[in-house]
């Protein structure tokens, strides 16, 4: 059986879980906006945001059900919105607010891993 998505996902991952659960995370998401964005070029601003919701919505979702890490991601939310780029009017940018105790983690997570990947 061929695989349709040959690329590798962090929720899939053995390691997934506890802390290293929150980079796998924001690799994923980086990853999924990008994607529904790529896969939604044809339509408008307005229904790409939308479609790269219901797809952050459903990541999340996902790292809730395989308990990664309960305390960090279960009851948090992420929404996408459009801004206006103060250096370019006419130009949008991709805002990302997440629940404050879910990016706190994450950017812990994000200098923890900076720190230890400093270390040869």
């Amino acid at each position: 059986m061929k695989s349709v998505n040959n690329e590798s996902w962090g929720f899939l991952h053995p390691e997934c879980h506890g802390q290293q659960a929150l980079m796998f995370f924001s690799w994923d998401l980086a990853k999924t906006i990008e994607q529904q964005f790529k896969l939604h070029t044809e339509a408008s601003l307005a229904v790409q945001l939308h479609e790269a919701q219901k797809a952050v919505d459903r990541l999340l979702k996902q790292y809730v059900q395989i308990q990664a890490n309960p305390d960090a991601f279960e009851g948090q939310s992420i929404k996408l919105s459009l801004e206006r780029d103060n250096a370019d009017p006419q130009a949008s940018v991709l805002a990302l607010q997440t629940s404050p105790h879910l990016e706190a983690l994450i950017l812990q997570a994000q200098e923890q891993h900076k720190g230890s990947s400093s270390i040869n």
